[in-house]
């Protein structure tokens, strides 16, 4: 699957990352809050697997076969506020989104943006029929994202990666 040259909305730029997002990944890898949620190893959340993250993710761009990890980016001012993505699961069509913001941007309606055109964008590529949401209970935020941009609960699940139990959500395409 190729990356998104740039996922425009209202008020945010999706793009691949750049070398010049680098402080503001790891300010976002660095910060408890911003990945409480998310499935990163431990190593990944220091400092010196942040940034070795950060370069598999840009080398990764120059691939037949990219990490689809994007900055999420304030149009206005081109502060990076957080990072958005998707990943093929097990089945044919079938891939997840994840979304996750700094603190400091949550409760404007960014993530539910950022999202709605994130999975907007990949549902419209042919190889993509569904896209999941695994969502921890503990977090309402994610949730109410999920719900808000019109995917559809399953209940709870294994992810088939993780094995972490959560909520799932999906979104098929038309």
């Amino acid at each position: 699957m190729q990356l998104p040259e740039v996922i425009e909305t209202e008020r945010l730029l999706i793009r691949p990352f750049q070398s010049r997002d680098l402080p503001f990944f790891l300010e976002f890898m660095l910060d408890e809050m911003a990945t409480e949620y998310l499935s990163f190893a431990e190593e990944q959340k220091t400092e010196t697997g942040a940034r070795a993250l950060f370069w598999e993710v840009i080398e990764s761009n120059r691939s037949d076969n990219p990490i689809i990890a994007l900055a999420i980016v304030d149009k206005e001012n081109g502060v990076f506020i957080g990072s958005c993505g998707i990943s093929p699961l097990d089945e044919q069509g079938v891939f997840e989104c994840y979304y996750s913001l700094l603190p400091s941007y949550w409760g404007m309606g960014f993530a539910t943006e950022a999202a709605k055109s994130l999975v907007g964008y990949f549902l419209s590529q042919e190889e993509v029929k569904v896209v999941k949401a695994f969502v921890s209970p503990g977090n309402p935020r994610s949730i109410h994202v999920a719900e808000r941009i019109g995917m559809q609960p399953l209940g709870e699940a294994k992810h088939p990666v993780s094995g972490l139990e959560g909520l799932v959500y999906e979104k098929r395409s038309a």
